[in-house]
């Protein structure tokens, strides 16, 4: 399973008009959207084997023959068509809609039911096959494939255990995801993943003791082998506990791992709290740290140069900013909070260009397209705006975050005093994130300026019961609006056409990218519709020329 950061965004405030201050949102994620899995080895091809595997790999790409027997070949084999099919699964993660994309995800799934039948025993196939079908939306198959694999590895995999607790997880079945993780630490106690799985879902749910236990247990389980994402994210409990100090010395607890202190999350995490709890040359030198382990770290640059902007220190951002983009070219994230920097300095023709870098360098990231459309939006451009915001919506019409871009786009027919699109930009933006608070309160008083108190207070009475909410329903539709409800005219067909939206996809032009001037049109169908660490801390801060009360220049 990839370990997957997702940088996400803060919503406008709620009720007011978007100005340069809502377009400063904090486009750092939490690293906490990671999911710990299997790393396999790498596979070393030799030439005895080679002859072999290129007889499997015909066996595979021939509709002839029966893959289903199982295969005698060496336990080598097996290795390097597993290396096969994860590089055709990222290469279909990777290519846009298509052939290639198809063909990859073909081959990709007949190289792991091929392994399967080589090795009906090794789990990596079912979890990399199980992923895949995930990755394609086919939950079924996979529940199916994972309740297969344990069944025939007699439960004793913990690998696939923890898959399907993660599927079950998303799929919002958290009584069935806590047993399947249980199953998984009792086929094998020191799997840090299974703790690490579980801890998260008892932490999305809010109980962060529960998680806390959880992440700790796993830390005892896996003395002689320490796993950083534990102790990052026992460090990043504790401090949303409330227990800075002891988050501190978890932090201090897993340096001392020499597996861990090599962990640019851990210090990356650690830098975090330290810039909203410490002071600033230690978040500094805790951001270098992280460096010095990943000198390429993405989110590292991302997160200490939204930091230096927040401080004032526009030239360090800058800088930061700029060597991440060299070193991550493909990364919109980084290239958005570069826009957002020069926007602020007053640079909009530079802004513009870097979001619309952005946009090229990843297609398919929604906060790069909505920060285009807030700043046409500001600049006075609301066709450009419509347009952008529409792309937005293109690029993950299913996807949480199109939340932001419907508020966005709803706020500007606000404006426009287009009442009744605006109404249904709000209503598409809370089916999409049902807790959107953001999008709700914002909604809730254009209806109260335009005297509509009554409906206003039902909106507000939504968000309240969206709020107080338990777990993450990861679908669309799932607030349920009554048919005596004054809202029922305005939610009633949005989820359809979201499903339209979603499988109908962007129209093209001759040339093959979505074609302009599309937003009216759209608008228009849219209107209708343990250890006390204390003095091991102080010498770390002495260590590096620092304290607490008196900071120096490090």
């Amino acid at each position: 399973m990839n370990r997957n950061f997702k940088p996400r965004e803060k919503s406008f405030s709620p009720g007011q008009d978007l100005g340069a201050d809502a377009m400063a949102e904090s486009v750092w994620g939490t690293p906490f959207d990671r999911q710990l899995g299997h790393v396999p080895a790498s596979a070393t091809s030799v030439d005895m084997v080679e002859k072999e595997l290129a007889k499997d790999l015909e066996a595979v790409n021939s509709a002839d023959k029966e893959i289903s027997k199982p295969s005698t070949i060496r336990k080598i084999n097996t290795d390097l068509l597993l290396f096969r099919a994860r590089l055709e699964r990222r290469n279909f993660r990777k290519q846009p809609d298509g052939s290639i994309r198809e063909q990859s995800s073909l081959f990709s799934e007949k190289v792991f039911r091929r392994c399967l039948s080589m090795a009906p025993m090794d789990g990596r196939a079912y979890v990399g096959l199980g992923t895949l079908l995930m990755n394609q939306k086919r939950v079924t198959e996979a529940e199916e494939l994972y309740e297969e694999g344990t069944r025939m590895t007699q439960g004793s995999n913990p690998y696939i255990w923890t898959a399907w607790a993660n599927l079950e997880s998303r799929r919002g079945k958290l009584t069935k995801a806590r047993k399947l993780y249980e199953g998984a630490v009792v086929a094998k106690s020191s799997h840090s993943a299974a703790w690490h799985g579980w801890g998260l879902l008892e932490m999305r749910q809010g109980n962060l003791r529960r998680a806390a236990e959880l992440f700790e247990k796993g830390i005892r389980n896996t003395v002689g082998d320490a796993n950083p994402y534990l102790y990052q994210s026992l460090g990043y409990v504790l401090e949303k506990m409330g227990k800075i100090e002891e988050a501190r010395r978890t932090y201090l607890r897993g340096t001392k791992e020499s597996i861990v202190s090599k962990s640019d999350a851990l210090w990356h995490t650690w830098a975090k709290m330290e810039s909203k709890h410490g002071n600033d040359d230690v978040v500094r030198y805790l951001y270098q740290r992280a460096l010095a382990v990943n000198p390429k770290s993405r989110y590292t640059h991302l997160s200490w140069g939204v930091w230096e902007k927040e401080q004032g220190n526009h030239e360090s951002a800058r800088e930061l900013f700029k060597k991440g983009h060299k070193l991550n070219p493909r990364d919109a994230a980084i290239l958005q909070a570069w826009a957002l920097l020069e926007y602020e300095m007053g640079l909009v023709e530079r802004a513009r260009e870097l979001l619309k870098q952005g946009t090229e360098a990843d297609n398919k990231h929604i906060p790069v397209w909505q920060a285009w459309g807030v700043l046409e939006y500001l600049e006075g451009n609301y066709k450009k705006a419509r347009d952008l915001f529409q792309q937005g919506v293109w690029a993950g019409p299913n996807s949480r975050d199109v939340s932001k871009v419907f508020q966005a786009w709803a706020v500007l027919e606000k404006k426009e005093r287009q009442y009744n699109l605006a109404r249904t930009l709000f209503s598409c933006a809370v089916k999409a994130d049902p807790k959107s608070e953001a999008s709700w309160l914002a909604w809730a008083q254009m209806e109260e300026d335009l005297g509509l108190n009554d409906r206003a207070e039902e909106l507000r009475n939504y968000n309240q019961a969206e709020q107080n909410k338990r777990g993450i329903d990861s679908s669309l539709g799932s607030i349920i609006v009554g048919p005596d409800s004054m809202l029922s005219p305005i939610f009633r067909g949005v989820q359809a056409w979201i499903q339209q939206f979603s499988e109908r996809g962007p129209r093209r032009g001759k040339n093959g990218p979505p074609r302009r001037g599309a937003a009216a049109s759209l608008a228009g169908k849219m209107e209708d519709s343990d250890k006390d660490l204390d003095a091991e801390f102080s010498k770390f801060q002495n260590d590096i020329g620092l304290n607490a009360t008196n900071p120096k220049s490090a």
